[in-house]
């Protein structure tokens, strides 16, 4: 008989995994792990009881996060993904062919290795490509070990910027400004944004208003991820505007292979924000003002 995973999810709601098989089951140093095979969505990584990727929908979220930012720069070479977690978004990053040299970092490192052993797929070897390296680190101590100007992209995958949780300051004003000096001035800073709450988008405002504190410019990306039950969002930053629609788009997705939801048709979507969303998008809220000195956590925890 299957077993039922209950997930809190938006105010009021519960979702429910059934859970054929546990496969790998930890308490970590910092969470609780549980990689499961489920009716729904396939394998399935669960921490502190929270799904955060499946193997049947999981490039719904990681090809949003990645492709659209980097397709924007036009040529990145050297990118910086905080939150390792299941490795697919280094995955994603390797696909683009002027990347040469990643640096990715987690503190959870057996959160690492359980997926690239129990669900290999989502990592597809991407941790051992000779142009990544991987750290068992805090992101904080890797953004500030860092010269000036080192990366032509930031990836931050990070928790979402909840009340007293692990990751507000890795969404605060002062921490941007940190993640801004090692970024080339041509750079672009990825985002996730949290969920797209179609009663206030509160998570997506406090996002966009604190980077607005430091980047002249944000955009706000999206796509439905089934087994999150939402719309997901990720938001972009720049210290000037992207080109999001550039005459050569084809070709810039055409050179990517082996993605199995980003194209052209999709790209367009991901970029609009819908009409009765978008008003409320730009109602300012204060920004987030942590300070940078409290606790870091980098994981692959999303909610």
């Amino acid at each position: 008989m299957s077993m039922i995973l209950r997930e809190p999810n938006s105010t009021g709601t519960v979702v429910e995994f059934a859970l054929d098989r546990v496969v790998y089951q930890s308490r970590t140093e910092h969470q609780e792990l549980l990689i499961a095979d489920t009716q729904a969505f396939g394998r399935t990584l669960f921490l502190d009881g929270v799904v955060q990727s499946c193997e049947r929908d999981e490039a719904m979220y990681h090809e949003t996060l990645v492709h659209p930012g980097m397709l924007a720069h036009g040529a990145p070479r050297r990118v910086l993904v905080g939150g390792t977690g299941e490795g697919a978004s280094v995955r994603e990053v390797l696909r683009h062919p002027a990347v040469t040299r990643v640096v990715t970092c987690d503190l959870d490192d057996e959160v690492v290795q359980a997926v690239r052993e129990h669900m290999p797929g989502l990592e597809a070897g991407a941790l051992s490509d000779p142009r990544v390296d991987y750290q068992i680190a805090d992101i904080a101590d890797v953004i500030d070990a860092s010269p000036d100007g080192d990366f032509d992209v930031v990836i931050l995958d990070i928790t979402d910027p909840m009340e007293d949780g692990p990751s507000m300051a890795l969404h605060s004003v002062s921490w941007y400004r940190r993640v801004a000096r090692v970024l080339a001035e041509d750079g672009v800073l990825i985002v996730q944004s949290g969920e797209m709450d179609v009663v206030d988008m509160e998570l997506p405002r406090a996002v966009r208003s604190t980077l607005l504190e430091v980047f002249p410019w944000t955009h706000l990306l999206h796509h439905y991820v089934p087994s999150f039950h939402a719309f997901w969002t990720f938001t972009l930053a720049a210290r000037g505007p992207l080109e999001l629609l550039p005459a050569d788009l084809g070709e810039r997705i055409a050179a990517l292979s082996g993605t199995r939801v980003y194209c052209e048709v999709a790209h367009r979507k991901m970029i609009e924000v819908p009409p009765y969303l978008a008003p409320i998008l730009q109602q300012p809220v204060p920004p987030i003002e942590e300070p940078s000195d409290v606790p870091l956590y980098t994981g692959a925890r999303k909610t």
